[in-house]
């Protein structure tokens, strides 16, 4: 695991500062409070932040003028789920701690505040904001090493968790399967979330026969089916559904989003999913 780490690392490290994946990191910034001085007003100006007062001195209109703040608070949660143990490339487990890495090197490449989070049917660990980059390497080790088996995400205590102790607006970004009942409906309207969709192009599409011992990794409960082509195209009708419903939530809530799948290249996927 160790190696693994040490790999992941070192990839996600090259890949951001050799690239320009932090200018996507979002469409809002903060909201100018740092004030300069005051100036003429000019067309195309904020009349929100014309001053009225040294206005109404008769010498033209004019307006306040706002060093722009550009820090922003980035949250960066990994939702544990038992159906991360899986992989017919690589582990989902292991794309998910690579785009964890990538995230957290481009938020503190651009002198972000970092907040990160494992959360599965509650909080399992939380580290405070820092813009101290030594701690993408415990995000990474602890990502890696972590028992996904038997666990599950409940989303709406996620939502609880968010709103009770991220009290700013915040850029949230979401790294799992998104399997289940997802509704982020709560948190939405006040942050921005990414919800990045790790999958395995065979659990989408199986293309197997024959008896098997099915293992469900959240509950690790088995039973003994028998796979053919119509109970396949009959699992995949319910991913599909699934993922219809999903992606409608997004949209109603306008919650940017994408699939990376395991034998995609990471950096580029998920480069394209924050440029939009």
């Amino acid at each position: 695991m160790q190696q693994v780490a040490k790999e992941i690392l070192l990839r996600a490290r090259k890949d951001v500062f050799s690239g320009n994946l932090g200018n996507h990191l979002t469409t809002f910034k903060g909201d100018g409070l740092d004030f300069r001085e005051i100036r003429e007003y000019e067309y195309g100006d904020d009349i929100r932040k014309i001053n009225w007062r040294a206005t109404a001195k008769g010498s033209g209109v004019k307006t306040n003028v706002f060093n722009e703040e550009r820090e922003l608070n980035i949250v960066i949660a990994f939702m544990v789920s038992g159906s991360l143990h899986f992989g017919s490339v690589k582990l989902k487990q292991e794309v998910a701690t690579e785009i964890m890495a990538l995230l957290a090197f481009s938020a503190l490449k651009n002198d972000n505040r970092l907040q990160s989070l494992f959360f599965e049917k509650r909080l399992n660990r939380f580290f405070e904001p820092t813009k101290n980059d030594a701690i993408v390497y415990e995000l990474v080790q602890s990502a890696i090493e972590f028992d996904c088996l038997g666990k599950e995400v409940d989303y709406g205590a996620f939502c609880d968790f968010v709103n009770g102790v991220v009290r700013q607006k915040s850029l949230i970004f979401m790294v799992g399967d998104f399997y289940g009942d997802v509704d982020l409906s709560q948190i939405a309207h006040k942050n921005e979330i990414y919800a990045i969709i790790v999958r395995d192009r065979f659990e989408e599409n199986p293309n197997l026969n024959g008896e098997f011992e099915l293992v469900d990794t959240n509950t690790l409960g088995s039973q003994e089916i028998v796979l053919n082509q119509e109970v396949a195209r009959e699992y995949q009708r319910l991913i599909e559904q699934h993922d219809l419903k999903l992606r409608e939530h997004f949209l109603e809530h306008q919650i940017a989003y994408g699939k990376i799948y395991t034998d995609e290249d990471i950096y580029i996927r998920l480069s394209e999913i924050i440029k939009g």
